[in-house]
């Protein structure tokens, strides 16, 4: 079972590195294809931006940039969506998505998917899947893009429950707008609930992954699984943040699961065949502990066709065996043997008499 486990995911790996120029493009289509698509969905008001065509095209564009300008770009059509809505709330977001914009592009550029994977995944049930994977390969400093994802999902969803203005509202009345928008914002507890119990499994999660012990990648998911439920249940105990405690349940062990398997394909490690080593150099001595990685050999598998003309071929192909030359007495003599006193056709009987008169 685990050889035809390991056969699969080798097969897997062959294909994705022999078609790598294929397959990522396709992948940045969908997730491009995705985040517009949850954005139409999610606070969509101009017709020409919600049609099938127009999210083609977006996710077009954005298959062949970076993921920070992927960021930028679906920022942009919020904010169109935004402005169809209302203009002068357009500006309030416009500002706070450029402040999130910049510390995105500042601290942690290369992780811009995860700030369109946190909503997208809200949307899902499962964004429990951003910390436990940010546990694994990444930093603390990961929190940043995750806690901007955050607060996009809830800043659009504070926008959506607010009046839209109308032309006749004046200055005061557009300032007390842009105030209660904040004021939602900040006293949102469960997105600070939801930075803070992420923030503390990718901590627990990178804390784990440094220790010296087997299976410690698989062990730290667990540990991140485990916090994220405990800190969920502790915030809502403690701060009446009226989550879903069963969605959020079945979500963590979901997003568990799916942890567990990106592990399993980005590094299987053998830790039946561990070894330690010792060396050491002018200012240290060393004590190391090498894992080795579970890569098996898919053989491939070739079948030879013979044929009767080929087996022709390859007989005509033989050296045929050389005849030994048969020499005479004046060539063996000459190559130094030593031949008898008779001379050649002549011997003699018992008698003495010569055979040959």
């Amino acid at each position: 079972m685990i050889v035809t486990i390991l056969e699969l995911r080798a097969h897997i790996l062959r294909f994705l590195q022999k078609f790598q120029l294929v397959v990522e493009p396709v992948i940045k289509f969908i997730i491009a294809f995705a985040v517009f698509h949850s954005i139409n969905k999610a606070i969509g008001h101009h017709e020409m931006l919600m049609s099938l065509p127009a999210e083609l095209l977006l996710s077009l564009l954005g298959t062949f940039t970076p993921s920070i300008l992927l960021v930028l770009l679906a920022a942009v059509v919020s904010l169109v969506h935004v402005y169809v809505a209302s203009p002068l709330l357009a500006i309030l977001v416009a500002i706070i998505m450029v402040i999130l914009y910049c510390f995105i592009a500042r601290f942690s550029g290369k992780y811009g998917y995860v700030v369109l994977a946190v909503p997208i995944l809200f949307l899902l049930k499962i964004p429990y899947v951003v910390p436990l994977i940010l546990g694994l390969i990444a930093t603390p400093m990961a929190i940043i893009p995750a806690a901007c994802g955050i607060i996009v999902y809830r800043l659009f969803v504070v926008i959506s429950n607010v009046a839209l203005v109308e032309e006749s509202m004046g200055i005061e009345d557009i300032l007390l707008m842009y105030i209660d928008v904040i004021d939602r914002l900040l006293a949102d507890k469960q997105m600070l609930v939801t930075i803070g119990v992420f923030f503390i499994i990718i901590l627990a999660m990178y804390l784990m992954r440094k220790l010296s012990i087997e299976y410690v990648f698989e062990i730290s998911i667990a540990v991140g699984a485990i916090v994220c439920i405990l800190g969920f249940l502790a915030a809502d105990t403690m701060m009446q943040t009226e989550m879903n405690i069963v969605s959020m349940v079945f979500g963590t062990v979901g997003s568990m699961v799916i942890a567990l398997v990106f592990q399993f394909f980005r590094l299987a490690l053998d830790y039946t065949a561990v070894e330690r080593v010792q060396f050491e150099d002018d200012d240290y001595y060393y004590y190391v502990k090498a894992v080795p990685k579970m890569n098996l050999t898919v053989p491939k598998r070739s079948v030879k066709k013979i044929s009767e003309k080929s087996e022709l071929l390859q007989e005509e192909a033989e050296p045929e065996e050389e005849e030994t030359p048969v020499l005479s007495d004046e060539e063996r003599y000459a190559m130094g043997e030593e031949l008898d006193d008779e001379p050649y056709g002549e011997s003699e009987d018992d008698n003495g008499d010569s055979l040959g008169e």
